[in-house]
């Protein structure tokens, strides 16, 4: 009579195999769950509002796109495009005569600002390849909307990039360009515009933010008060002058107000009677 031990089958190697395969994935969903638990854990102990002046870039962007009840899936474009749809209150799909002859529309005021109606602070900085741009070139009689964004780990950020790049060719019939300004480093954006796609207007890296703290737009860090960036959209004129600016903790999306203030800058706007006929047909 066979003892116990003798009776006991040892498994397979495909038994193994499988038990193997099982543990893993178990161990794999414990992970995910963690991961999860985790994510919850810190949504509901940091709702909207409760931002720290300490707070990095990232958490900022979480509190903004929770606001608009917005969870960050880690897919910066895919989180961008959900940011627009719930934010941009119009896309723009008429002709641009259509648009700038539209009488009843009003385009957002400038906020004061510094450097309003004074002439742009210069800069050289590099893009995504390492070529240096400067606004002298950009702006060479033409007007240009200058962005400062907070950097392409910034959904939010990266929504009014996607808004400007859908909406270019409105902004080229009027001659104008765009050029975008962060403190991402130019092997950074490369990497972003190779895994979600570039834009088709210079996007350049300004690592120590001096561009940005001489438009206003950046506060380093002092004994009082702790480092701080906003958003800033500018419109600088064929002169090189500041006509425009709007600051604030969210970008700014509406585009068809840009258009109008870079037309009425270039008396490019019709009158009011051909507005008028304009938008009769």
């Amino acid at each position: 009579m066979s003892s116990p031990v003798e009776q006991t089958n040892p498994l397979t190697a495909d038994q193994q195999g499988r038990e193997w395969g099982t543990r893993t994935f178990l161990g794999f969903l414990f992970v995910i769950a963690c991961a999860y638990a985790t994510m919850l854990i810190y949504h509901v102990s940091r709702p909207p509002g409760t931002v720290a002046e300490d707070d990095g870039i990232l958490e900022r962007c979480r509190q903004i796109c929770l606001r608009y009840g917005l969870v960050s899936t880690g897919d910066v474009r895919r989180d961008a495009e959900a940011y627009l749809k719930v934010v941009q209150h119009q896309t723009l799909t008429e002709g641009l005569s259509q648009i700038l002859a539209e009488t009843e529309f009003k385009p957002a005021e400038t906020q004061d600002h510094p450097l309003l109606n004074q002439t742009a602070p210069v800069f050289t900085l590099p893009d995504d390849c390492g070529n240096l741009q400067s606004l002298t070139n950009l702006n060479s009689n033409r007007p240009v909307v200058v962005v400062f964004y907070l950097g392409y780990g910034c959904s939010h950020c990266v929504a009014q990039l996607i808004a400007l790049d859908k909406d270019l060719h409105y902004f080229r019939e009027l001659d104008a360009d765009i050029v975008a300004i962060s403190s991402d480093e130019s092997e950074h954006t490369a990497e972003r515009f190779q895994e979600y796609g570039r834009f088709h207007f210079p996007v350049l890296a300004d690592v120590d933010n001096a561009v940005a703290q001489a438009w206003g737009v950046y506060h380093p860090k002092t004994d009082g008060d702790p480092e701080f960036s906003m958003h800033g959209t500018f419109v600088v004129d064929r002169t090189g002058h500041i006509i425009w600016a709007a600051m604030n903790t969210e970008p700014f999306l509406d585009n068809k107000s840009l258009l109008s203030i870079i037309a009425k800058s270039q008396g490019l706007l019709p009158s009011t009677a051909a507005q008028e006929k304009l938008a009769a047909h």
